[in-house]
């Protein structure tokens, strides 16, 4: 017994529609990687920026439009 060779043919294509798709999902989970590994630096570079800014300026509220800075008591004072 024997498959026809459309069934041989619809099995061989599944079957590589099926690898296709299981490669292409490693590809997205090593971007996945990447992107949050990236994350991560950008995180640690915001968190260090943070602290040298507290650092200069002492406590407070960054507008990010403009640049100013309200102190941290102003704020509560509101």
């Amino acid at each position: 017994m024997q498959l026809s060779k459309e069934e041989l043919e619809k099995l061989q294509t599944n079957q590589q529609l099926s690898n296709d798709i299981i490669f292409a999902l490693g590809e997205l989970e090593l971007q996945k990687v990447s992107l949050v590994d990236r994350y991560r630096e950008v995180s640690l570079l915001q968190e260090e920026l943070g602290n040298d800014l507290t650092k200069k300026y002492g406590d407070g509220k960054i507008n990010l439009t403009n640049g100013e800075i309200t102190p941290l008591k102003n704020i509560d004072n509101e």
